[in-house]
C-alpha cells in the first residue's frame, strides 16, 4: 500500500476551487491513478490542520501513484510525497485513530446524516464489531456539510454529504477483520474524502 501527504497553498485560486467542491476534489485525487485501466479503493482526508498555510491531504491507495499530472496542473500544489507501507496488525495492540466519515441513518427509504453529538458516537461505536475493534474513548467533531456538483449529460447534479470527524483510542480485537476495514475505508462517501482511517501507535 502508499500513503501521500499533498501539501497545498490555502490561498491559491486553484487550490481554493478544489477544496470547496468534493467532487472536483475527487477529480484531483484520481489523477494520480490516470495510468490505471482500473483503479482499487483509494482514501483521501483533507486534514483540519493548517501550517504555514499550507494544507495536507492524505492519500491511501493499493496502487503507486503518480502526481506528476496534478501539480502540473495545479501550481498551487507545493509537494507531493508518497511511501510504501505494509501494514500488519495484532490482537490487543493500541492506536490513536483519526477518521473523517460521512454518518448516517436510513429513514422513509432516505439517508440522512446524524447532527447530534451522542448519536455521532453512537454510529461510530455500532461499529465495532464489524471493524474488528473495541474503541477505549473517543471524540466526534461536527463538521458540517460538504458540497459539490457534478455534470451528467447536460444536468448538474448537486452533491451534498453530512461528515464528523472522530479522533480517540482504538483496540485491535480481531486482526484480520480490522485489516479489512482499514485498508477498505469505513461508512459511506469514500470516493469524497470519507473513510480514511489514520493510526499512531499508542
Amino acid at each position: 500500500m502508499y500513503l501521500t501527504q499533498l501539501n497545498l497553498k490555502r490561498l491559491d485560486r486553484s487550490v481554493v476551487k478544489v477544496l470547496a467542491d468534493i467532487y472536483r476534489l475527487h477529480q484531483a485525487v484520481m489523477k494520480g491513478f490516470a495510468a490505471y485501466r482500473e483503479t482499487e479503493r483509494v482514501l483521501y482526508r483533507v486534514e483540519p490542520e493548517e501550517r504555514d498555510g499550507l494544507v495536507s491531504i492524505l492519500v491511501q491507495s493499493p496502487q503507486t501513484p503518480d502526481w506528476r499530472q496534478l501539480t502540473e496542473e495545479n501550481r498551487g500544489i507545493v509537494s507531493a510525497r508518497a511511501k510504501e507501507f505494509s501494514p500488519a496488525f495484532q490482537e490487543g495492540q493500541r492506536f490513536m485513530f483519526r477518521l473523517r466519515a460521512n454518518p448516517t441513518v436510513t429513514r422513509e427509504g432516505k439517508r440522512r446524516g446524524l447532527i447530534r453529538d451522542e448519536s455521532l458516537l453512537e454510529w461510530l461505536e455500532k461499529k465495532h464489531e464489524r471493524l474488528g475493534v473495541r474503541f477505549c474513548g473517543m471524540d466526534a467533531i461536527d463538521e458540517g456539510y460538504v458540497n459539490g456538483s457534478k455534470i451528467k449529460g447536460d444536468k448538474r447534479h448537486q452533491l451534498s454529504l453530512k461528515t464528523a470527524r472522530f479522533e480517540g483510542v482504538l483496540e485491535v480485537a480481531d486482526a484480520k477483520t480490522f485489516t479489512e476495514a482499514f485498508r477498505n475505508g469505513i461508512g459511506p462517501a469514500k470516493a469524497f474524502g470519507c473513510g480514511l482511517l489514520s493510526l499512531a501507535r499508542v
